[in-house]
């Protein structure tokens, strides 16, 4: 981005404290006072430095990047050649020694050149969208690319970590440096949706690698595989890895050959079919639905939760699309198409009409964007909740929060407004028109709100200002997937 740009992303954050004090009146004044602290960004972005070592870049950071990596420039200028106009442009007068610092010493030519062949070769054949959202596009794949099995650097002057193949970083710092199951999942899905098949699959191998015996996975890994703590197991991990093997595997794209069938043997198949038995069991009770279970809010639950139910749903139809276009996933995948349509009648029979985000609460939360496409055929009633949940979740910074009972601190969630995002796109593309317009305007709230170098982070806080990790893998997936599902309905 250059200087014009970056002032306009100023402007646009101090423009959010205006409203504040006129259109949402007392609401503001609490914000303003309220005992929370708000949110502060703990990274401007990642640089790819010497020895190919992913470093975060300290908050206030500017860096100029060779184009579609994030490999600092050798010269400033290159940073704009064919990109006028791009976030990632961004920079100052000192963007040499910035990245020389956070790219742990100065890149010779030669191994410059070698780190932007690499990220080069990693994006070949990368079909993605146009438009004014293009570099949002470019910006959103180098960084999840970046957080993809990487040698990654801490903040702290650490030993840097190294990550297997396929392994999706949540984040680059702090308590995000962890797989998470939901993230990988989304980054498979968006890797194939722009058409980098070996990236998505080389994903899934990994899940397969960390699932255990029993189909299930838990909610995040170490770089070595391990559980870093006693945090409940998910068990939505186990539908969404399911979900993205669907996509992955060409039975939800179009126009698009499935990918090569040898790399569903071995450890992906066997992950596959026990996936297909994990479903099964989970929905064995006489009312079909799956048990309680945490999911991507993080907290306990004592009910069963919309995201819960949907993933598992959408488990069992992935499994069922695969089985008919040829899949081997045995007598199990041979049952999912049946225990599908139960699983579909229990959630409408126990979520209608509010579709909140608890079983018989009207909550709404964004796993409303689960129960319609792009995921599947709208259940009954849920496109109504759905045309009005993004008023029910908005927060004063422009975004949403995780859901309509979620703290009202101000503070929007990036993978959420994304969320509803892609799922407003494709509802729109189907004749939606008022959704057609939140996806455009969600589209570019979340490209405005990107840090100086653009990267997406985690959240925005009330006045305007990136806060969290930033580049956030699971928001650069969901940004990718509806600015692909958006390009397609134009």
């Amino acid at each position: 981005m250059d200087r014009g740009a970056r002032s306009r992303r100023a402007l646009i954050r101090g423009a959010v404290l205006a409203p504040l004090a006129t259109a949402v009146g007392w609401g503001a004044w609490r914000l303003a006072f309220s005992p929370r602290p708000q949110p502060t960004l703990l990274s401007e972005g990642v640089v790819v430095g010497a020895g190919g070592v992913v470093r975060p870049l300290p908050p206030g950071a500017s860096c100029r990047f060779e184009p579609g990596t994030r490999v600092p420039a050798a010269d400033p200028a290159a940073a704009a050649e064919g990109g006028a106009g791009r976030a990632s442009s961004a920079g100052r007068a000192d963007d040499s020694a910035a990245a020389t610092a956070a790219g742990g010493g100065v890149l010779s030519d030669e191994e410059r050149t070698a780190l932007v062949r690499a990220a080069r070769e990693r994006v070949a054949g990368a079909a993605l969208p146009g438009g004014r959202w293009a570099g949002a596009a470019r910006d959103a794949l180098a960084d999840l690319l970046a957080l993809i099995g990487p040698v990654l650097a801490d903040a702290d002057g650490s030993d840097p970590i190294s990550y297997p193949a396929g392994a999706v970083v949540a984040g680059p710092v702090s308590a995000w440096r962890y797989v998470w199951p939901r993230d990988a999942s989304f980054a498979a899905a968006a890797l194939s949706a722009v058409g980098l098949d070996d990236e998505a699959l080389t994903v899934l191998e990994h899940l397969a690698a960390l699932q255990g015996v029993d189909g299930g996975f838990e909610a995040r890994y170490t770089a070595a595989g391990t559980v870093p703590d006693d945090r409940p197991a998910q068990l939505d991990g186990t539908g969404w890895v399911m979900w993205a093997a669907g996509r992955v595997l060409g039975a939800a794209r179009p126009d698009v050959d499935r990918p090569d069938a040898d790399r569903v043997e071995g450890r992906l198949g066997v992950c596959l079919r026990r996936c297909a038995s994990r479903l099964l069991e989970l929905t064995d009770g006489p009312h079909r639905l799956p048990p309680v279970s945490p999911d991507y809010w993080e907290v306990a639950e004592g009910r069963l939760t919309l995201d819960t139910a949907m993933s598992v749903l959408l488990g069992l139809e992935a499994a069922a699309r695969l089985v008919a276009a040829g899949l081997d996933l045995g007598a199990e995948g041979e049952a999912t198409a049946a225990r599908a349509v139960q699983v579909r009648a229990a959630i409408e029979g126990g979520f209608a009409p509010g579709w909140g985000r608890h079983r018989g609460d009207d909550d709404v939360d964004a796993a409303i964007a689960l129960t319609a496409p792009p995921f599947t055929a709208a259940l009954r009633g849920a496109v109504e909740v759905r045309r009005g949940a993004r008023e029910r979740m908005a927060r004063v910074s422009g975004g949403v929060g995780p859901g309509s009972s979620w703290r009202d601190d101000g503070v929007s969630w990036t993978p959420e407004t994304a969320l509803l995002a892609w799922s407003a796109a494709a509802l729109g593309a189907g004749g939606e028109t008022g959704l057609a317009a939140e996806a455009d305007e969600l589209l570019d709230w979340l490209v405005d709100r990107r840090t100086g170098v653009g990267a997406l982070p985690e959240k925005v806080a009330a006045d305007g200002s990136p806060a969290g990790p930033a580049p956030l893998a699971w928001t650069c997936s969901l940004l990718l997937l509806a600015l692909c599902e958006s390009d397609r309905g134009r």
